[in-house]
């Protein structure tokens, strides 16, 4: 006959005595590639930023214009480059200086598109479903500040309109095309319109910014004014856009 006063531990049913640790796992894992996808993107700004390989070899004109192999290392730096966000200016100036305007704005496009197309792939790697997940919960919970709304506006306008959106955020004078690369792997944007919006969107600052370097280089006061007049015409425009596009989205929200 049992003893009354024997205290037995409750079983757990099958399939839940590891339960906690199974919720807490995935947690855990979730935020690991979005550490690892962190960790590279300004490990490699801050190497990249201090390594004075890279500047040496942006600057050497001689060895940028040896032939096929000055042009492949031109685009390689240069992805690395627009790839981890640094000045693209830099970049497309350091162009015109090497090859002038045609061919100069030509490896300085592929560039950028490339170093681009890269981020946003790392961040799609590293953060989408993270990313999506985090802003659900967080509107079902109600929290969220002036951040979490301005996320979801921008999340909002490259749902609806991906080309159109990132073209003019493209075009406009300030900016971050890091944060951009990254916002866009991180929500809903396919490749393809990330792609060709890229192209359309970076290719008038990258024609300014040549035009500098090749009017510098091969002395040229009017190419300055052309790329000055370009520059302001671009974010006037940039601008423009972005209002439209801002009213756009604010007449399908209601």
């Amino acid at each position: 006959m049992p003893d009354p006063t024997e205290t037995h531990e409750e079983q757990a049913p099958p399939g839940q005595a590891h339960g906690v640790g199974d919720q807490a796992a995935p947690s855990l894992l979730s935020l690991l590639r979005p550490a690892v996808m962190l960790i590279v993107l300004l490990g490699g700004a801050i190497a990249l930023r201090e390594v004075p390989a890279l500047h040496t070899l942006l600057n050497d004109t001689a060895h940028l214009r040896q032939g096929v192999s000055g042009r492949f290392w031109f685009c390689l730096a240069g992805t690395l480059w627009c790839l981890f966000g640094l000045p693209r200016q830099v970049l497309c100036f350091a162009a015109g200086v090497a090859y002038g305007l045609v061919e100069g704005t030509t490896l300085a496009t592929v560039s950028t598109v490339a170093g681009a197309v890269l981020c946003w792939a790392w961040a799609r790697w590293g953060a989408h479903h993270w990313a999506r997940e985090t802003m659900a919960r967080r509107k079902r919970q109600g929290k969220g500040g002036v951040l979490m709304r301005y996320g979801e506006r921008v999340a909002g306008m490259l749902a609806r309109h991906p080309f159109e959106t990132i073209v003019t955020l493209r075009l406009l004078p300030v900016g971050s095309s890091l944060l951009l690369n990254l916002f866009a792997g991180l929500s809903a944007v396919a490749l393809w319109p990330f792609t060709t919006a890229t192209l359309v969107g970076s290719l008038p600052q990258s024609i300014i910014f040549v035009l500098l370097g090749s009017g510098a280089q091969f002395g040229g006061p009017g190419r300055t004014l052309v790329a000055v007049a370009l520059f302001v015409a671009s974010g006037v425009l940039g601008y423009r856009l972005l209002r439209r596009l801002t009213i756009d989205s604010e007449t399908d929200l209601s």
